[in-house]
Formats: C-alpha cells, sequence, structure tokens
C-alpha cells in the first residue's frame, strides 16, 4: 500500500469556504470605512474653505475686486464661496465646490442659508444665536456630523 500525499476534495473545498468568508467579511468592513472617510474628508474640506474665507475677510485680501467682506453659501449638493457683503449666483468670481456624491446638507441653519465674515474682523455678520450650525449627512450609512460656529466665526465644535 503506497500512501499518497494531497488534499481531498472535500478538504479544498472546506478551505475555500473560509477564505471566501474572510474576504467577504474584509470587503464589508472597507466599505464601511470608506463611506466615513467619504465625510471626514468633506468636513475637513468645508472647514479649511470656512476658514480661508474668514482669513480672507479679516486681512482685507481684495483679489476678487473691491469686496473686503467673505462668505460661504449652502446650497443644494455643494457650497459656494463669495465676495461681497450677500452672496450673487451670478458672481463670475464664485468658487462653487460640489460635495461628494455620497454627503448632503441635511440641515442649514444659517440666516440666508449663508455665512458672511465681516471685513477687519472676521466675525460673523448678522450673527443668530439660535441659527449658526450646518449638518452634513453621509447618504448610505446615515451618519451625521454637525459643524457649529459661534459669532466669532470659531468652529467651536464638530459632532
Amino acid at each position: 500500500m503506497t500512501h499518497r500525499s494531497g488534499f481531498t476534495f472535500i478538504e479544498l473545498i472546506v478551505a475555500m469556504g473560509v477564505f471566501a468568508t474572510l474576504v467577504g467579511l474584509a470587503t464589508v468592513n472597507l466599505l464601511g470605512a470608506q463611506r466615513t472617510s467619504s465625510l471626514t474628508a468633506t468636513i475637513d474640506t468645508l472647514i479649511a474653505d470656512i476658514k480661508e474665507q474668514q482669513i480672507k475677510a479679516i486681512t482685507g485680501d481684495t483679489a476678487a475686486g473691491s469686496q473686503s467682506s467673505y462668505g460661504v453659501y449652502f446650497g443644494p449638493g455643494q457650497y459656494v464661496l463669495f465676495a461681497g457683503g450677500t452672496y450673487n449666483p451670478t458672481d463670475s468670481t464664485n468658487a462653487v465646490i460640489p460635495l461628494d456624491s455620497n454627503v448632503v446638507f441635511a440641515s442649514i441653519n444659517f440666516p440666508n442659508t449663508s455665512v458672511v465674515f465681516a471685513s477687519g474682523s472676521g466675525e460673523i455678520v448678522n450673527f443668530s444665536s439660535q441659527a449658526h450650525t450646518v449638518t452634513l449627512l453621509q447618504v448610505h450609512s446615515g451618519e451625521g456630523k454637525t459643524i457649529d460656529i459661534n459669532r466669532y466665526g470659531v468652529i467651536t465644535s464638530v459632532n
């Protein structure tokens, strides 16, 4: 009687089943991480753009013309960086920033759906203590993050 080494068909099927299960679990975890990173990246970019607009207002940056107030307008699926005391959708100097396709504004709690920074001080023009947040929502996971901005234009929390 000779002894043959190798694997039986059943052993190969069991090993492939275990491997397929592990790959499936890893894929689900990676997709969840990608969705979370999409929301985090969008929030990080939005915060950086808000701070940039405030800095332009404080320093009196007039690169976009004679305007010295700067702001951010929150619209459906996008936000717009603008110069001046109010948002003008026809202004050619506006910078339109689209949101990630998996992220939407769940609520915009600012007067006129925009935040405007005053020239020189960088404080929010027409600040309302009841209306100073914007919430973004990750569509697939339902995870939301709210950005809270105080009267001085400081982002006090992201939760």
